[in-house]
């Protein structure tokens, strides 16, 4: 019997291996170490980003690519910046092209991004070295692009400016390959998809690797890709003029766009999976692609098999929806109440909308119950589905004292006055997110089919059922696939100033309470229609209930309070913002964080500091030590009068004693765009302001020429901003999983006057 075991075991790691290919995992693991440590973080612009970009190409060229070279980027649509693309050209018996494509930036000075995405572009330079000692049919090139985090600005430049872009019949985009977790297909971008033939080969060569964990977030990007705004990778650019592309990322609810995206944290068996999948794919296709075409459609993956439904099957699952809810109505308005009943009652939609709000605000409010305790803000940052359970038990809660209240602020007794305030309530939803985009139609209609059908049912059991499914789709467009990435992005941003706590707080319980209000309805209905959920409700109504779901709240909560809010991953983010005023001679140094700033241990001046008051912005007043002399600022003017309109011809000179991280400089005309601006550098407006950017590291020596006119008695503003990524005042800050980000802005105004 042992010997069976042995013999199936080697059989299965033998068919295993034999599926695999020779991506090398340590190769690439040597080679993000060197982007990640060696060189460290890589912002677009930077050095470090050039130091990376040429060490790609040294890599293509030595692992047998036929020709490489970096394609410069001088300037992005909104920014001056010289960043670029890493190109490796293996050339194949025909001219057709498919490109293999990672980003080779990272997010922010700070931010190592070995994972995001450094592990992507090793993965490409590994694949190099595997294709590159291969004859192939199709010639393939190879890319690390700059500029992805500032919105996929090498990409685009590469779409617009490659030579051979019309013979690329398909690219793979690696962004991210960290851990044999979970691992996401992203074939879309705003109004296109991959075609359906590139999607299933790469379902399909995924499993025959016998790797696990593929998923396609339907519900996050269905939101995402709503609009033209939505978040992605390179895979979009080349989507968007009409090749097929489609991307292949690693867990997003890992520390990305922050330092803890470092080597020490990942983990390097992700590369080798992402290498492989890659390559089978360059394989099966490099004789051919069945055609080179994008498609639209919405896609759900049941396991390992895609459904792909059209659009007008779409709407055509909206039409059926609507004649399930019209035939409801029909059944059920058999069963309504007599106009003229003296049991009627009145205003049963204001005070079921009141009943969602205290519903909701118990949910949304109940891990500040854990942050009081713990004196913390965010409770909940590594432990997000602990609270998003505890939040649900809060609802319960809620929706206990609500029934108390149903005996004094009574709802209507007529179902169908219920069903069809439910209805239409959902028809709104449906008919504003599918006129905004087809796709976001699909989680309230198949709400409205499933209530539609609870209320068409007769059988108690059937009821519940159906009942009980309708709101998951719904609450899947809050709690997505990508919902710790959203939550936490949304903490990190958060401030402490009333303005935010009403639109981080108020704004989503007012949303939310709108979003649970049709259920609410659908509920009530339901226990007005059927005897046996009538009675579940007065047993749910009782003192033991409450009594249950309290015990439930504190074990939980107690639970909870043992885990640690942030971990090994995880780290508070501290911002310390120093800046100078060159006009005003003013100086001012402040901590800021989205978390409470008490436990901070401060050294300055000779002095020691322990912050222990609950506050998101804590500031310092600096000694003599901020150093001023870190900007110099010169200009030289030119006027020209022409009647009562003067011309300027300006040259402004900008000196740093070091290279800054970014400069901005601002011009406007009391709340109007200049007249006739102009400069050779790239600006872009705001309003009224026109702004000429440099982003990142420019050099420390910039001469700017600007020219610009007014009329009469007419001014313009000048606003200079140059952001260090070091402090002028010396400071350190120390505290437990929290790290800091230093930035010294240095601000200078000027007015042109007549």
């Amino acid at each position: 019997m042992k010997g069976c075991s042995l013999l199936l075991f080697s059989f299965v790691f033998a068919s295993l291996a034999s599926s695999q290919t020779e991506f090398s995992q340590e190769n690439a693991l040597q080679i993000l170490k060197h982007l990640s440590v060696d060189i460290g973080p890589r912002p677009m612009g930077s050095p470090a980003e050039h130091r990376a970009l040429q060490f790609a190409v040294e890599r293509f060229k030595e692992y047998g690519c036929d020709s490489a070279y970096i394609m410069t980027m001088d300037h992005t649509s909104t920014v001056n910046t010289n960043s670029g693309i890493a190109i490796g050209i293996k050339r194949g018996a025909t001219k057709r092209i498919i490109v293999i494509g990672g980003h080779i930036d990272s997010a922010g000075p700070e931010i190592p991004g070995a994972d995001d995405d450094g592990s992507g572009s090793a993965t490409v330079m590994e694949a190099a070295h595997v294709l590159g000692k291969r004859q192939l049919q199709s010639t393939i090139v190879f890319c690390c692009f700059g500029g992805e985090e500032q919105g996929l600005k090498g990409s685009k430049h590469f779409v617009n400016t490659f030579a051979e872009i019309d013979s690329v019949v398909f690219m793979l985009q690696v962004d991210m390959a960290n851990g044999l977790g979970i691992i996401e297909l992203d074939p879309d971008t705003h109004l296109r998809s991959a075609p359906r033939w590139l999607v299933s080969a790469a379902i399909e060569e995924f499993y025959k690797l016998g790797y696990d964990h593929l998923r396609y977030p339907t519900h996050f990007f269905s939101l995402n890709y709503a609009s033209e705004l939505g978040s992605g990778s390179d895979h979009q650019s080349f989507l968007d003029v009409g090749i097929p592309a489609i991307d292949f990322s690693t867990d997003v609810s890992k520390p990305i766009h922050t330092p803890r995206d470092n080597f020490e944290n990942f983990e390097p068996a992700g590369l080798k999976r992402s290498g492989d999948l890659v390559l089978k794919l360059i394989e099966r296709f490099d004789r051919g692609v069945p055609r080179r075409e994008t498609e639209r459609y919405w896609l759900y993956l049941v396991g390992k098999t895609p459904l792909f439904i059209p659009i007008w099957g779409l709407w055509t699952f909206i039409i059926v929806t609507f004649g399930c809810a019209i035939s409801a109505f029909i059944v059920v308005r058999k069963r309504r109440e007599p106009l003229d009943s003296p049991r009627r009652i009145r205003w049963s939609t204001g005070k079921m909308f009141l009943f969602s709000l205290i519903i909701v605000a118990c949910g949304w409010f109940s891990s500040d119950l854990i942050g009081l305790i713990r004196g913390m803000r965010h409770p909940w940052f590594t432990a997000i589905d602990g609270f998003i359970v505890l939040g649900g038990i809060a609802m319960l809660i809620g929706g206990w004292f609500v029934l108390q209240l149903t005996r004094t602020l009574r709802l209507s007794n007529c179902p169908y006055a219920l069903f069809k305030r439910a209805t239409i309530s959902l028809t709104v939803f449906l008919i504003l997110l599918g006129l905004y985009n087809t796709k976001l139609a699909v989680e309230p209609a198949v709400a409205m089919l499933f209530i539609s059908l609870s209320m068409l049912m007769r059988t108690p059991a059937l009821k519940i059922v159906f009942f009980a499914l309708s709101p998951w789709w719904m609450m899947r467009m809050i709690f997505s696939e990508w919902d710790e990435l959203v939550f936490r992005s949304i903490a990190m941003a958060n401030t402490s100033t009333i303005g935010r706590w009403m639109l981080f707080n108020g704004i989503p319980v007012l949303l939310c309470a709108m979003y649970v209000l049709p259920f609410l309805f659908a509920y009530a209905a339901l226990a007005r229609d059927s005897s046996a959920i009538a009675g579940f409700t007065r047993i749910f109504r009782s003192r033991k209930s409450l009594g249950v779901l309290t015990v439930m709240f504190i074990s939980l909560s107690i639970y909870l309070l043992g885990v640690p809010v942030y971990n090994a991953l995880w780290y508070r983010e501290v911002r310390i913002n120093q800046q100078y005023d060159m006009t005003d001679h003013t100086r001012e140094v402040m901590l800021r964080s989205s978390e409470f700033l008490s436990g901070i241990h401060i050294q300055h001046g000779g002095r020691d500091t322990s912050l222990n008051v609950r506050s998101m912005i804590a500031p310092v007043i600096p000694s003599d030590g901020f150093d001023t002399t870190w900007l110099t600022v010169s200009r030289r003017e030119v006027k020209h009068q022409f009647g009562d309109t003067t011309h300027y011809d300006l040259m402004l000179n900008l000196r740093a004693i070091r290279r800054p991280y970014s400069i901005a400089i601002h011009y406007t005309n009391d709340g109007k765009e200049p007249r006739s601006f102009d400069t050779p550098f790239r600006f872009h407006s705001e309003g009224s302001d026109n702004i000429i950017e440099w982003y990142s590291y420019p050099d420390s020596d910039l001469t700017v020429p600007v020219s610009f006119s007014v009329i009469g008695n007419d001014s313009i503003n000048e606003r200079i901003e140059v952001m260090f990524d070091q402090l002028a005042y010396p400071m350190e800050c120390q505290q437990e999983k929290s790290y800091f980000i230093p930035r010294t802005k240095y601000v200078a105004r000027f007015t042109y006057k007549r």
